[in-house]
């Protein structure tokens, strides 16, 4: 009988990057690809954070590479060749994050918007075209980028984050279409209120979360079957009605829900 984990490293080894790996969900996927043998490379922004996921991982039989990367400003190309150039990377996890807030868009810095559009959309494309093309020479591979409920729509108080996790999804899309042909498989994957530190460091309240590992897992096993999965069967019934409803519903619900868990008014006053 084909031992599934040995078909799945076939596909997507033997080597993954993470990009947000330290925590949260990016260290779910990291423990639950070394549970297949696949060998990790951690991207994030603190040292001490990727220190503790390496100490998480340590007793999976897997080589382990962390770095301290901020992928909220430019990337540093070098640094990225430098740190895969030796390696055959098979699979590309983007979940970088950051505690966004919300606050109306001219009330905060422009920095902050364009921060974040080098979080979520520059540097996710920087990387899906460093390490897309080798798979695609290969025919083989996976990209899976995070996206967000918040990207099916606008919402007052996030208007930046939701435009730039949107992105992300669209990305997923086209590059699905024009790399399956190559049997590399791309897929976004859409998540809701998740359990996670970042979620926690917020504040809000999130209500029902998912777990992490749980959100992972239905990714990981989802990725070659379509461009796009939203994580759990309750954020599915929402993305539905969000799909159904006209887009001025939409992101008058987003922002609604935005203002409640953030403790805003609404409409904004």
């Amino acid at each position: 009988m084909t031992n599934p984990a040995n078909n799945f490293a076939r596909q997507y080894g033997p080597w993954a990057l993470i990009a947000g790996g330290s925590e949260g969900i990016g260290l779910a996927f990291a423990k639950q690809l070394a549970q297949v043998g696949i060998n990790l490379i951690l991207l994030g922004r603190r040292t001490s954070a990727l220190q503790t996921a390496r100490q998480a991982l340590a007793n999976y039989d897997v080589a382990i590479e962390t770095h301290s990367i901020d992928l909220s400003n430019a990337i540093d190309g070098e640094q990225l060749q430098a740190i895969t150039a030796d390696k055959e990377i098979g699979l590309l996890i983007y979940n970088a994050g950051a505690t966004h807030g919300a606050e109306l868009f001219h009330e905060r810095p422009l920095d902050d918007a364009l921060g974040l559009i080098q979080l979520n959309c520059h540097s996710p494309t920087t990387l899906c075209h460093l390490l897309g093309q080798a798979m695609r020479l290969r025919r083989r591979g996976g990209i899976l980028l995070m996206s967000s409920m918040s990207g099916l729509t606008g919402g007052a108080y996030i208007a930046s984050y939701c435009a730039t996790k949107s992105f992300d999804i669209i990305l997923a899309e086209g590059l699905y279409q024009e790399l399956q042909p190559f049997g590399v498989h791309v897929m976004a994957l859409i998540a809701g209120a998740t359990d996670t530190p970042a979620m926690a460091r917020s504040g809000i309240d999130i209500g029902q979360a998912m777990a992490a590992d749980d959100v992972a897992r239905e990714g990981l096993a989802a990725l070659g079957s379509g461009p796009v999965l939203v994580a759990g069967e309750n954020n599915r019934a929402a993305s539905v009605l969000f799909r159904d409803a006209n887009r001025d519903q939409t992101s008058t619900l987003m922002s609604q829900a935005t203002a409640g868990m953030y403790g805003k008014s609404f409409p904004p006053r």
